[in-house]
């Protein structure tokens, strides 16, 4: 037989074996208004609230109800269109390879500790600042990142799901459902800051992407950054891309797809000293996923691809956090006596959130870490972490790519870390394009 029939044999055989041990193609949030919390849409805790949507494998809603449901109750806590709105704090995350929307997934558990430690910062700015705290509103984005059931296979059965869970992914960020989850959501945004007073908090919008996840977002918002970067920096704006951060954590994408919007930004000669970082790019050392998996996997999906230059070839089979020429930054860990940081739990395999004993100055010291922005963007300190720059980066420029100590950040799958997490709830506000959300104390 000819070498096609082999091939097509193969193909069969595996179509047949993957079919019999595949997680079922269904939603996991049912439940409209029911009290289950295993289908519930609508999750409530005392320090936040979470609401679920969900895609299916070609990046269509599953049930646009969900959506609905979950703008509904964000229209109520931040009391849109009455009398009493109020500013709120939405996350929207995008879970990554091998997970979903189930209750007990590990995706799902992390993000409602994450919930309670951004909420635990809120409570403590609200504090120095004499005001109430902003309600905390999670919004997870789910999919079929888990296709394989462990039960059929061993591990490596769930490895070799890459390359359809990586089309699965680009599907569910590029065929428009998931951008106008976000388009949406930057609309309330949007509408409930126009009602608040000028002078006070204002509503944040930070949408967070982990491994394929991170493709999604980034497929979703790649045009819309870049048509924004054309209409506001370079007309000496401060660029402000939809809502007020995205942050793509082991981010499973070719460097390639960075590209473009790389040299626009090289091309602007120079930015404002209040431009703060729009896109954060954070790729764990430790990475291993994305930075052995990921390049195999791109090396045989994109093996009859021709190329001009090996800088080209390169860029499209190494994920976009190993790519050295784009790398900015280097994110190192350095202990600070001052913030207690003993009481993080690193090393243990479970990471358990604790939350770290903040500082009186926090406030005062976001300001300040402004101020050095400002001055001189190189070195800045956030508690326990350097965030440090290279001679890739040019001052200002609000798309950095960092390089994560795996003690902040120990593996792909380590976005729980509480050496990460209490950074990031110390960057998020950093980079608050609005100076009321945290300003500057007097000199």
């Amino acid at each position: 037989m000819s070498n096609w029939i082999y091939a097509l044999i193969a193909l069969m055989a595996l179509t047949l074996l993957f079919t019999a041990g595949c997680t079922a193609n269904r939603p996991y949030r049912t439940g409209f208004n029911s009290e289950d919390p295993a289908t519930a849409v609508i999750e409530t805790a005392a320090q936040y609230r979470l609401g679920f949507v969900e895609f299916d494998d070609q990046g269509w809603f599953w049930d646009s109800r969900q959506k609905q449901k979950v703008e509904d109750m964000i229209r109520e806590e931040a009391g849109i269109g009455k009398q009493n709105a109020a500013p709120v704090i939405m996350v929207l995350f995008v879970h990554g390879w091998k997970n979903n929307a189930a209750y007990g997934n590990s995706n799902v558990v992390t993000f409602r500790a994450v919930l309670n430690q951004l909420a635990d910062l809120e409570q403590t700015l609200s504090q120095t600042q004499n005001r109430a705290p902003r309600k905390m509103i999670g919004v997870y984005a789910g999919w079929r990142g888990l296709s394989v059931k462990s039960d059929y296979f061993p591990p490596l059965g769930k490895e070799l799901s890459f390359w359809a869970r990586k089309n699965a992914a680009q599907r569910v960020g590029g065929y428009g459902a998931m951008t106008e989850l976000m388009m949406d959501l930057e609309s309330l945004q949007k509408t409930n800051n126009s009602a608040l007073p000028t002078n006070g908090p204002r509503t944040q919008l930070i949408i967070i992407g982990h491994s394929f996840g991170a493709d999604a977002v980034y497929n979703s918002l790649s045009q819309v950054i870049t048509e924004r970067f054309v209409e506001t920096v370079r007309q000496g704006h401060v660029l402000k891309p939809l809502g007020d951060q995205v942050i793509l954590l082991n981010p499973a994408f070719e460097a390639a797809r960075l590209y473009d919007l790389k040299q626009l930004a090289l091309s602007v000669k120079d930015y404002s000293t209040n431009q703060r970082p729009v896109l954060s790019i954070f790729t764990s050392k430790g990475d291993w996923a994305t930075g052995i998996f990921f390049p195999a996997g791109q090396s045989v999906a994109t093996v009859i691809q021709s190329y001009r230059s090996g800088f080209q070839r390169t860029s499209n089979r190494k994920a976009v956090g190993w790519f050295k020429p784009f790398i900015t930054h280097d994110l190192i860990y350095q202990p600070n006596p001052a913030t207690n940081s003993s009481t993080l739990n690193i090393a243990t395999k479970t990471h358990e959130l604790r939350r770290r004993e903040r500082l009186p100055g926090t406030v005062e010291n976001i300001a300040q870490e402004r101020r050095v922005w400002r001055s001189k963007p190189t070195t800045i300190t956030f508690g326990d972490c350097l965030l440090r720059s290279n001679n890739n980066y040019r001052p200002y420029n609000p798309i950095l790519v960092v390089s994560v100590d795996q003690k902040i950040m120990k593996d792909h799958s380590d976005i729980g870390n509480p050496v990460l997490i209490n950074f990031l709830q110390e960057y998020i506000p950093f980079c608050d394009n609005d100076p009321a959300a945290v300003p500057d104390p007097p000199k």
